[in-house]
């Protein structure tokens, strides 16, 4: 029995250690019992299965055969086959009774990272790196299904337990729900701020748990299609859960080196196991389906735990950490500026009246917090936040991002305006119903009101049946004339938000005691009107009174997870550099809008601005708006731009003078021949956010390596190829909310890589506009003299099984071809190209911030005969965003370096000792081993690196033996990935 087996039999009531399974050889990367629960498989990173009998103990067998890691496996309903999913981009099935390679299947263009077989066991699904799931026919051997709609790795497929659905989790963050049968895509579950690593199904009823990066479990009505609540507790990456096979406990995996068992009918934590875990991607664990048994992983995933758990123990002691329950509500302020909406925000809130100027960038406040007895005895708290939402047309790229999770809007609009007070109105009435349909099916549902403002300033001036004509044509629940001056109806509307909040239909939150009091902590902070400090900062304010906890690892711990879950509210925002964190992030939007502005305002119409006036702050803002003290608003110019590149909105271009931020949606020079561009060939109908998806395909396809950007004007671009030709596109706006996008080509354009081309569109919008709007419709031209073939030509002529037709002008030969719509490897490979240029371009931006705050990730500690080989690594990593500290970087001449390595030394978080082919380190100065010992005292991770020319494995000293080593004299190309790894503690790759 392992140590930490051992102890968690000492502390967790209802717990019996069956049997240690061990693997010796590989790591396990996922567990799952076989339908009679007597066998497990176990799939392991040397790209073996292996098989055990988990009544005995014993292994049964060693399925070898994939070339890479194994990151799936799953039963079929018989027992008897077992489906595989690995890094070799295959799907393999096996006979476990015989261990022979039944199928091989292939198709994927990316690391198959998920498996599940059917419940009638007749298809298996893959979830792959490549974005897409395949759903195979292993009876028929038919070609696979294809589901597209994420826009990231797909980590996880599950079934739910009559194959009636399929879910599907991505490191997107979206859940997606399909159709068993179909294939189609139902309901697309948003909720999670990050990856997500895992899905389970209960037993009992249509709910649906998913985990990842968050370190959040949430769970969903999938019948309703509901957000039903969200557990809090983990302090690491939640990368695994599973139900029990009665339904009434989940129990979840985490890089906190804990297993969480929850009850479901309350969200309460029962147990907490610990398990040593290991920084991947997956830590297993799986209940067995017939009874209570529960396989988890454990010894840095080289051992597999059986425990038997007696429920009724489990159960009928208390919680180990007592639970608090809590929900919140999103209430926004909109409408066009200069309208009111700040004023009356601050009413509302119970602040004092003040006249405001036209708010810049957003405002975030409480307004109310109360107390709620549950029916079952229990209590929630219930918190209120009003956020007032910049009016300027300059702040639509933005505002798409914080139209989400909305209970309640109050649309204002000017009663004094005596031309046209509801200019807006409809505007904004349609961006709410937009967000609110992108959410998808699990959305709540959430009211509106229109309110007239500042009606003491000569009333409203409009006849009631003109309201009443708006409020009935748009639906709005209510109509309220205020005064923030004068608190006329103020007390009224605030009761009628308070009433419109279905705080039943919102998802409830499960958390502790200590995580709400940390919460609390950093709310008032921001109230306070702190602007900007160090993570290090806030926490020691936090222990700073009496009344609280004493430091500690663990709490340091809490302190850091309960950042992440205020910033995901969206109330502060944890810096990419410097440990900053930004307590007022509306900021970012009054900078963003402004840039954005500034780009638009260019006379040459090119819609750019360099980036060195962006990190400078050199374009034009209102005084009143800009932070007044210098250095902090040069650290959230920085991070400005960090999430125009990031959310794709800027591209980066670098020109023979300077390096230019480019926005899309921004050229005001007009295109010669819209909007009717020639060489027409396929036309897309959506609905969404039209600038958003127009802004991040452009961005896309510059970034694709394929497609290269070569002119750009207002809603219309083109790219180039190496093949030649030009290939366009231009967005025509038909009504807000509503457009077309037209692909035009050149007849020197390769008739591949146009199908390539509209392949990406195609995708592009399937994952951003709304899923059941988009509508294509292909346009046949001659190449020759440009006259269009009709639509009921074409059609007929397609009917007759031609592909081909004449040109009734000239008679030359149309191609009548429609070419495939799917994700291939061509689209897979330009979105990979996409996201890892645009996080060059983000890097560049953090690495900024990490230089202005002396933000350094590790020490280069090298011989001078290695410094040319140790320089171009540290280049590298500053590609990265990795700012490494190296001698002659960071050293002033004529100062000794011992004295600035010391000032500097508390703060690098890595070191890296690299050796190179005289084979000898340079901790053989005693100086330097000095600092070496400081970094292992203090916990950091020293990593040792052979360089290239490195003879062999040098002789350690003692303080550096047992550290893993990087060998750059392999030719792998993860081998820097896990040098990146190292350093950051996140791993790059899977």
């Amino acid at each position: 029995m392992s140590k930490d087996a051992s102890k968690n039999q000492e502390i967790v009531p209802g717990f019996k250690l069956r049997h240690t399974l061990r693997n010796l050889i590989s790591e396990t990367r996922r567990i799952a019992w076989s339908p009679r629960g007597r066998r497990l498989a176990a799939a392991c990173y040397d790209g073996t299965i292996n098989i055990w009998n988990t009544v005995t103990g014993e292994q049964l067998k060693r399925l070898a055969g994939h070339t890479n890691v194994v990151y799936g496996v799953s039963w079929s309903p018989g027992g008897r086959l077992l489906a595989s999913g690995a890094r070799d981009q295959t799907v393999r099935i096996w006979d476990t009774e015989t261990g022979e390679l039944l199928k091989t299947l292939k198709g994927h263009v990316g690391p198959v990272l998920s498996v599940a077989w059917s419940p009638q066991g007749q298809r298996v699904a893959s979830g792959s790196d490549d974005m897409t799931i395949r759903l195979w026919d292993v009876v028929t051997d038919q070609p696979p299904q294809i589901l597209e709609g994420h826009y990231g790795a797909v980590h996880c497929v599950a079934w739910s337990s009559k194959g009636e659905m399929l879910a599907s989790g991505s490191n997107d963050g979206l859940v997606r729900i399909w159709n068993g049968k179909t294939g189609k895509l139902g309901q697309t579950l948003r909720g999670h701020t990050g990856e997500i690593y895992s899905l389970a199904w209960s037993p009992r009823n249509p709910g649906l748990a998913s985990v990842g990066f968050d370190r959040t479990i949430h769970l969903w009505d999938t019948e309703a299609g509901q957000h039903v609540s969200t557990f809090e507790g983990h302090l690491g990456h939640v990368t695994d859960a599973a139900f029990s096979s009665d339904g009434t406990v989940l129990a979840t995996a985490s890089w906190d080196d804990t297993v969480r068992l929850w009850r479901c009918d309350n969200q309460e934590t029962v147990a907490i196991l610990n398990e040593i875990s290991v920084p991947r991607f997956h830590l297993g664990l799986a209940f067995n389906p017939k009874d209570t048994t529960l396989a988890t992983l454990g010894e840095k995933a080289k051992a597999i735990h059986i425990w038997d758990i007696n429920f009724d123990d489990l159960l009928r002691g208390g919680p180990p950490i007592p639970a608090i329950h809590y929900s919140n509500a999103k209430v926004v302020l909109v409408g066009d500026t200069g309208v009111g909406k700040t004023g009356l925000g601050l009413v509302l809130t119970g602040q004092k009246f003040q006249p405001t100027e036209s708010t810049h960038g957003r405002h975030v406040w409480t307004f109310a917090s109360q107390t709620a007895k549950l029916k079952d005895g229990g209590q929630e708290t219930r918190e209120t936040i009003l956020w007032d939402l910049a009016g300027q047309p300059g702040y639509r790229l933005i505002h798409q991002l914080h139209l989400n999770e909305i209970a309640v809007a109050l649309i204002v609009f000017d009663a004094r305006s005596e031309t046209n007070p509801f200019a807006g109105v409809r505007h904004w009435d349609r961006a709410l119903r937009l967000a609110h349909r992108l959410e998808g099916e699990a959305a709540p549902p959430f009211k509106k009101y229109l309110v007239a403002a500042r009606a003491d300033r000569g009333g409203v001036g409009l006849s009631q049946a003109r309201i009443k004509a708006l409020l009935n044509d748009l639906g709005f629940d209510g109509y309220f004339e205020t005064s923030a001056r004068e608190g006329w109806q103020i007390t009224e509307l605030a009761e009628a938000i308070r009433e419109a909040i279905a705080w039943s239909e919102l998802p409830k939150v499960s958390s502790t005691e200590l995580f709400q009091q940390i919460k609390e902590f950093l709310i008032t902070e921001k109230e306070s009107g702190r602007l900007l400090s160090t993570d290090e900062d806030l926490y020691r304010a936090f222990l700073r009174p009496e009344q609280a906890p004493p430091d500690s690892d663990e709490l340091r711990a809490q302190f850091e997870t309960c950042i992440g879950r205020v910033q995901s509210r969206g109330l502060i925002r944890e810096l990419s550099f410097g440990g900053l964190i930004l307590l007022q992030p509306e900021l970012l939007d009054a900078y963003a809008s402004a840039m954005v502005n500034a780009a638009k305002d260019e006379p040459d119409g090119l819609g750019s601005l360099a980036e060195e006036d962006a990190r400078l702050g050199r374009f034009r803002m209102p005084q009143e708006e800009r932070i007044r003290d210098p250095d902090q608003e040069r650290l959230l110019l920085i991070a400005t731009v960090e999430d125009l590149l990031r959310h794709e909105i800027a591209l980066r271009e670098s020109t023979e003078s300077e390096t230019l931020l480019i926005f899309p949606s921004q050229f005001t020079r007009e295109k010669p021949d819209a909007p009717a561009p020639k060489g027409q060939s396929v036309i897309y109908r959506f609905e969404g956010p039209i600038l958003n998806i127009y802004t991040t395909l452009a961005v896309r396809l510059s970034r694709s390596g394929i497609f290269t950007k070569h002119e750009m004007w207002k809603n219309a671009a083109t790219f180039t190829t190496r093949a030649g030709g030009s290939y366009g596109l231009f967005l025509r706006e038909i009504e807000e909310g509503q457009a077309e996008i037209v692909l035009f080509f050149d007849p020197a354009t390769n008739e591949t890589m146009r199908f390539q081309f509209e392949e990406y569109v195609h995708a592009h919008l399937q994952r951003r506009a709304l899923p059941h709007s988009i509508e294509r419709r292909r346009i046949f031209i001659c190449p020759e003299c440009g006259e269009a073939i009709t639509d009921s030509q074409a059609q007929k002529r397609q009917s007759r099984g031609f592909d081909w037709i004449r040109c009734n002008v000239c008679d030359t030969r149309v191609s009548l071809k429609e070419g495939v719509i799917a994700v291939s490897a061509t689209t897979s490979e330009i979105d990979r190209t996409a996201d890892a240029l645009r996080d060059q371009d983000t890097a560049a931006s953090v690495l900024q911030g990490k230089i202005a705050t002396g933000d350094y990730d590790v020490f280069l500690c090298h011989s001078n005969e290695d410094k040319p080989m140790v320089k171009k690594i540290g280049t590298w990593l500053k590609w990265q965003g990795i700012l490494p500290w190296l001698d002659e970087w960071e050293l002033r001449p004529g100062l000794p370096w011992q004295r600035t390595l010391e000032e500097q030394i508390e703060r690098i978080k890595t070191a890296a000792v690299f050796v190179g082919k005289n084979g000898l380190g340079p901790w053989q100065r005693q100086e330097l081993e000095a600092f070496l010992r400081e970094f292992v005292n203090r916990g950091c991770p020293v990593i040792p690196v052979l360089l290239p020319d490195a003879p062999h494995e040098p002789d350690l000293p003692l303080f550096l033996r047992g550290m893993t080593w990087i060998d750059l004299r392999q030719k792998d190309p993860s081998t820097l990935k896990r040098f990146l790894w190292g350093i950051t503690g996140e791993r790059a790759g899977y």
